[in-house]
């Protein structure tokens, strides 16, 4: 059962999301070939990372429940509301994972170093807690205003405040920064604001999860 819900999810995906990801780590491959200078390619490497991959899939999970084009269908079988969530958002962790692996493999080749970020699990952490931080939040987002573009925005938002406005986030709310591990690696409160990332990105799936199954709302 559970494959088959794997399965569905899959070949209901759209592919135009599929190229999304896609497209951004081609372009942003390309920059870092081109540009010769090593400092200028761990910043390439690194807004990639820290940045790009947690947006898109903030963005992609605020379409991943309700673009869905059979809805009425999905709603009408007996499948939990958790295990849409864990498969409709697993594939765009899946995709996303596949494409920030891919663009380290292709940095180490040219000879990027990202040990800066903190070693191999170091900068799987840079990437990985704010997407899961902007996945929870777009996916909620989206599922609250009972509207895709909702959650896009908010992620959006959300993402483009936090640039803006570093120092203070770094000054005043440095727990709920989440670009934190981006900017400073080191800095003795990271352990501090990855567990509330991680659990703020867990409420906001269980708020998900309840939403979802008031599918009234969506139809």
């Amino acid at each position: 059962m559970k494959s088959a819900g794997w399965k569905y999810s899959w070949l209901t995906y759209r592919r135009d999301a599929l190229w999304f990801p896609l497209a951004f780590l081609a372009l942003f491959a390309v920059i870092l070939s081109i540009l010769p200078h090593p400092a200028i390619r761990y910043s390439i490497a690194r807004a990639y990372l820290g940045f790009i991959v947690p947006l898109i899939g903030g963005i992609l999970a605020a379409y991943a429940i309700l673009d869905d084009p059979a809805l009425e269908l999905r709603f009408a079988t007996p499948v939990r509301a958790e295990r849409t969530l864990a498969a409709r958002l697993g594939l765009i962790l899946a995709v996303e994972s596949c494409c920030a692996l891919a663009f380290q493999l292709f940095a180490a080749a040219l000879g990027v170093d990202l040990s800066p970020l903190g070693g191999f699990f170091g900068v799987q952490l840079v990437w990985l807690v704010p997407t899961l931080a902007l996945i929870a939040l777009g996916c909620a987002g989206s599922l609250a205003g009972a509207q895709t573009v909702t959650g896009a925005f908010l992620v959006g938002g959300v993402w483009l405040v936090q640039l803006m406005m570093k120092g203070w986030f770094e000054a005043n709310a440095k727990v709920l920064f989440v670009f934190l591990g981006v900017f400073t690696p080191g800095d003795p409160d990271l352990l501090l604001n990855r567990c509330v990332l991680l659990a703020g990105s867990a409420i906001l799936l269980g708020l998900s999860s309840v939403l979802l199954r008031r599918q009234e709302r969506f139809l």
